[in-house]
């Protein structure tokens, strides 16, 4: 890899911070999608703009990148407490981790030469839920960069996070019998009666999967739950989230079928319905891929699965090869004070430098 130069860590940390100090909560992205594009075009790049996506290539760049760069220009709404600015080794902002750090990487790289043709997609929304998600948008409209592997530049502290799990939400609701709270022996209370469920979920241990030679685990958790009644009505309905999370052998078919059936067999006493109201697919593992595996193995990179979702998961569903991979902490990303060690920043943009190559 190239030698650390102080001019890189100084241009990569600067950036940050000053994409931080630009607001980009999820749904308001259009102050930085505006600031990077400018930017893009003084750096001779090409910029497509959609909604507040932007696709920057080089100007001599070919149809179909090697390397696609992607991260998101979203991060959660600030905390009151969260400090900015660089002190000392590392920068401070909201996004800093999660993910504008990777951002400033990804740009700074692509206005380098390279042997290999690189292109960038960052896309707005990726915070919300996955029908909003701005890379499902251009997906759906036929809109996504064509490219032989991608990078999302996800928190992973350099390390590459291969697949991802599926998510699947579920509204289940459950139907009792409405009755003042004095005389509950004329109604049937629908919240008491969702004790076997939890019940179930208390017992229901992770099961672990090997995909790919990594260990994934599937997991299913009640999220939110409700009722609409006074304090002094029994409640005769109740409405509980439930969220799986399933490993990449699996399809939104399969999450959807297993979930069913494990309803089916919780021990729930009264009626019961339950609605998907949003399921993302699973990533596939991709760490074999041709750019990727040579490029993993040089670096002797830790190789983790991802026990989350992202969006490796359209990414592979499209036939594009990709991993997580970027310099941000998993541990600092939506934290109230949250950072990235610039050092870090220097890191993951050398291990770009060595595989998009010199000319």
């Amino acid at each position: 890899m190239r030698p650390q130069t102080p001019d890189l860590a100084e241009r990569l940390a600067r950036r940050t911070d000053a994409w931080c100090r630009v607001p980009s909560p999820t749904g308001h992205e259009a102050a930085l999608a505006g600031a990077i594009a400018i930017e893009a075009r003084d750096a001779g790049l090409r910029v497509v703009r959609h909604r507040d996506c932007l696709i920057l290539h080089p100007q001599a760049a070919g149809d179909v990148a090697d390397v696609l760069l992607v991260g998101h220009l979203d991060t959660v709404p600030r905390a009151a407490d969260q400090p900015e600015g660089i002190f000392g080794d590392r920068v401070f902002g909201c996004g800093a981790s999660d993910m504008k750090g990777a951002l400033a990487v990804i740009f700074d790289r692509l206005c380098q030469p390279s042997r290999l043709s690189l292109a960038a997609l960052l896309y707005d929304r990726e915070e919300g839920p996955y029908a909003d998600n701005g890379l499902a948008m251009l997906r759906a409209q036929g809109l996504l960069p064509a490219a032989r592997t991608a990078l999302v530049m996800e928190p992973t502290a350099n390390a590459i996070e291969a697949g991802c799990l599926g998510n699947l939400h579920a509204t289940l609701t459950l139907q009792g019998r409405r009755a003042h709270s004095a005389r509950p022996w004329q109604g049937i209370n629908a919240l008491q009666a969702i004790w076997p469920l939890l019940r179930a979920l208390d017992n229901l241990a992770p099961e672990e999967r090997q995909v790919g030679g990594l260990a994934y685990r599937r997991v299913l958790s009640a999220t939110t739950a409700a009722t609409n009644n006074g304090r002094n009505v029994v409640p005769d309905r109740l409405t509980l989230n439930l969220n799986l999370r399933f490993t990449p052998d699996e399809t939104c078919e399969d999450a959807e079928a297993w979930l069913n059936q494990w309803l089916a067999d919780c021990g729930l006493t009264l009626p019961w319905s339950f609605e998907i109201t949003d399921r993302a697919p699973a990533g596939e593992v991709c760490t074999d891929a041709p750019l990727l595996g040579p490029w993993l193995r040089r670096h002797d990179l830790e190789v983790r699965p991802k026990q989350a979702w992202t969006d490796v998961a359209q990414l592979t569903a499209a036939g594009i090869p990709a991993i997580n991979f970027g310099p941000g902490d998993p541990a600092e990303a939506h934290q109230a004070r949250e950072s990235v060690a610039i050092e870090a920043l220097v890191r993951s943009w050398l291990l770009l430098d060595d595989l998009a190559g010199t000319p």
